[in-house]
């Protein structure tokens, strides 16, 4: 749910650029009523057509729907963020909710949520930034399409590169698809050197952050696959216009209503989401709230006894009181809780992650009792599992290969 914290001042639009096609050898006839895909509002007011409008736009709806989203909320962590229980109910996406429970209308709504504020902050600051020259270098409509694009694409991306049981909101996906975009478009022939490397830079200094971490891996928690979906989908309609000797110009009047079909969708997608919000949040009170979360295993230990007490259904109790044991050197009893929690976090919509640390634990106390062999088959899948923190755990055991 996490993801980078874009940010860089002082970097200014470019003077906005007509297309990738050469000049005509002679002036063709026009017809006033012919407007581009700017419309004629934009077309003829030129204070206009310089403003980035859906850029800020988008800035201020973002905004807006993480002050809702903060409304809404059942808990806040300590740090600001949401519970993760709230994003589901408010519309997170997850392997397991939209393709388990056949969820599909999470796709439509997740980009346009946010964890936290600081989530929120870094997504704006890179969607400002990037947006103002995508936005006058390639007009509106393209804006338009591969923002939603994007969007959905970043969202199939993380649904088949993360685990099962991971959870995910953010408008990173669309941004890294602009970022690509502008990646793309910076190589227009009409642009001078220095306006080309300008942008190149701009898009290099988002984009290789936002996507260098799959090479190695992609784990922890900024859903990279999201970025990486987006960013192949922003290019790929980038170069769209060039590769077929056309103009950005050419587009369509009516794809520049794409960002508007997108946001009718999303609400349509978010109606869906306040029928199932209070199935998800009816039985919140059986979980710890985020905001009771210890902050360090000592104090995991420490609580432990009162938590399992009070969240006898919460699987996280019981690893923690299983954490406990551990550190007692009381193998059985941790046993026990480990394979409580497993059986807990089964059934538990987040219950993904818990039970893949669950299953680490349990194959180092296997281990711990000589059972080589059961403990590395108890590893495996969670070694296979994009959990960066659990598996450097195994590893340090030789429980991953």
């Amino acid at each position: 749910m996490a993801t980078n914290s874009f940010g860089r001042r002082g970097v200014a639009a470019p003077a906005p650029s007509r297309s990738f096609q050469p000049a005509p050898i002679a002036p063709a006839a026009t017809d006033d009523r012919d407007q581009t895909s700017e419309g004629s509002l934009f077309a003829d007011n030129k204070l206009l057509a310089d403003i980035p409008i859906l850029t800020i736009g988008l800035i201020f709806g973002l905004m807006a729907i993480f002050a809702l989203q903060r409304s809404l909320a059942v808990d806040i962590a300590r740090d600001g963020s949401l519970d993760v229980r709230s994003l589901i109910a408010q519309g997170a996406s997850g392997y397991d909710l939209v393709v388990g429970r056949n969820e599909w209308w999470r796709i439509g709504l997740a980009p346009l949520l946010h964890g936290s504020q600081w989530h929120l902050i870094g997504n704006c600051v890179a969607l400002f930034i990037v947006g103002v020259r995508v936005e006058s270098l390639i007009g509106r409509g393209w804006f338009s399409l591969i923002f939603v694009v994007s969007a959905l694409a970043g969202e199939a991306a993380s649904l088949l590169g993360n685990g099962s049981g991971m959870v995910g909101v953010g408008a990173s996906g669309a941004i890294t698809g602009l970022i690509a975009a502008l990646f793309v478009a910076s190589f227009e022939p009409e642009a001078d050197a220095e306006t080309t490397i300008s942008r190149l830079k701009t898009s290099l200094f988002f984009g290789v952050p936002a996507l260098l971490p799959l090479a190695f891996g992609a784990s922890g928690n900024v859903n990279y696959y999201a970025h990486g979906g987006g960013a192949l989908a922003g290019a790929a309609l980038a170069i769209t216009p060039w590769l077929a000797f056309w103009s950005y110009d050419s587009l369509p009047r009516s794809a520049g209503l794409v960002l508007l079909g997108g946001l009718a969708g999303s609400l349509i997608c978010a109606g869906f989401a306040a029928i199932h919000y209070r199935s998800y949040v009816a039985d919140v009170g059986q979980y710890i709230r985020a905001s009771e979360m210890p902050a360090s295993t000592r104090e995991m230990a420490s609580r432990s006894s009162d938590f399992v007490n009070r969240y006898p259904k919460d699987p996280r109790a019981h690893v923690f009181r299983a954490i406990y044991f551990i550190e007692q050197n009381s193998l059985g009893p941790a046993e026990t809780e480990v394979q409580t929690a497993m059986s807990l976090a089964a059934s538990d919509v987040t219950g993904g992650p818990v039970r893949s640390l669950a299953q680490a634990l349990l194959a180092q106390l296997l281990l711990a009792r000589g059972q080589t062999s059961e403990a590395k088959a108890m590893a495996a899948a969670v070694c296979r599992a994009k959990l960066g923190e659990v598996r450097r755990m195994l590893e340090k055991s030789k429980l991953c290969g």
